[in-house]
């Protein structure tokens, strides 16, 4: 447990944690309490943002000068000599995610069935790169409407709809037949579910006996979140998300509904503490009254970003961020047979 602090964290950490299937899995119940979750948190808001119809859409319009978020939506993955904001970052952690998974798999009764479930799909990139790269059949859930029609969009673009194709529907009901698929990944989506317990409940009851689950979330830090609550509710709400559950609240959740967590991984340095700084260096050139007036004009005309919803986005970001108030982690397990 990281030792609490007043001041901000460093933002350069050691090398990430690993915890493997030997480690003590806790038994006590690790949910985050409910006087954490952001109040008046409304699904229509997460709809807002990825439909670009409310302000915090505004952020992604402006990221646009340097990757195509028509496509990717997550935070990405780079070590310290990579640069972050390209769209090599969304790949990297996709990647990252698929091949454990896919040696997983292989060690599986599943190892023929190449067919993935893509849980909180976005607008397809994820997918889209499972097939072009590791030929998985790719099925997609989003919640969103606009996110499902882009996803079928670019999947059609790149030539690989059918066998990569998209649906609407909710994570925690999933329009998917029991214990019928391989594999099942979700990549930071659980962030915006409201009960991630039902869908993790929901994935175990999909998943073939033995099948793969993979996915990526942003973690509550407790003991920070402790001493500074104001600055994680002001985080949930730029991002809408309604709550974070902890490192340990997952690991005991997935065992408790069956899972064998094979690997866990906390690599908050390469991302999160990226985007950190990033924010960070942009805070301060906004500070500049004339550069600020320019630049606001400027990515208006060209991108549809408000850079005042922007700034704002930034700020309530590096706020929580910088004081260690979230991590980001990895997990692999299995369905127990």
């Amino acid at each position: 447990m990281r030792r609490c602090s007043s001041k901000p964290r460093r933002l350069w950490r050691p090398n990430s944690r690993m915890i493997q299937t030997d480690s003590p899995i806790p038994t006590t119940d690790h949910s985050f309490p409910e006087t954490i979750r952001l109040d008046g948190w409304e699904l229509a808001d997460v709809h807002g943002q990825y439909s670009d119809t409310n302000s915090h859409a505004d952020l992604y319009r402006f990221l646009m000068q340097w990757i195509d978020v028509s496509t990717y939506l997550n935070i990405g993955y780079s070590t310290f000599w990579q640069r972050h904001l390209t769209d090599a970052n969304f790949l990297r952690l996709i990647d990252r995610i698929a091949l454990p998974m896919l040696e997983l798999h292989r060690e599986s009764q599943h190892r023929s069935d190449l067919r993935l479930l893509d849980i909180g799909s976005g607008r397809g990139g994820a997918g889209i790169h499972a097939n072009l790269t590791y030929g998985l059949e790719v099925k997609g859930v989003d919640i969103t409407p606009y996110n499902v029609d882009r996803a079928n969009e670019n999947a059609r673009r790149r030539g690989v709809w059918p066998a990569v194709s998209f649906v609407q529907g909710d994570a925690q009901n999933l329009p998917i037949e029991t214990e019928s698929m391989p594999m099942v990944w979700s990549i930071e989506s659980p962030a915006h579910f409201p009960d991630k317990r039902k869908f993790l409940a929901e994935v175990h009851r999909v998943l073939k006996p033995g099948g793969i689950f993979a996915f990526s979330d942003l973690l509550a830090v407790e003991p920070r979140i402790a001493q500074w609550p104001d600055f994680y509710r002001a985080f949930l709400r730029v991002w809408d998300v309604p709550y974070l559950e902890s490192f340990e609240s997952y690991r005991s959740v997935l065992d408790g509904l069956g899972f064998e967590l094979r690997i866990s991984e906390n690599v908050t340095k390469n991302n999160i503490d990226i985007y950190t700084r990033i924010s960070g260096r942009y805070l301060m050139y906004f500070r500049v009254p004339a550069f600020y007036k320019w630049y606001a004009k400027r990515v208006k005309e060209k991108w549809g970003a408000n850079l005042d919803n922007v700034r704002d986005h930034m700020l309530h970001s590096y706020n929580a961020l910088s004081r260690g108030t979230i991590d980001y982690g990895l997990f692999w397990a299995v369905k127990k047979a």
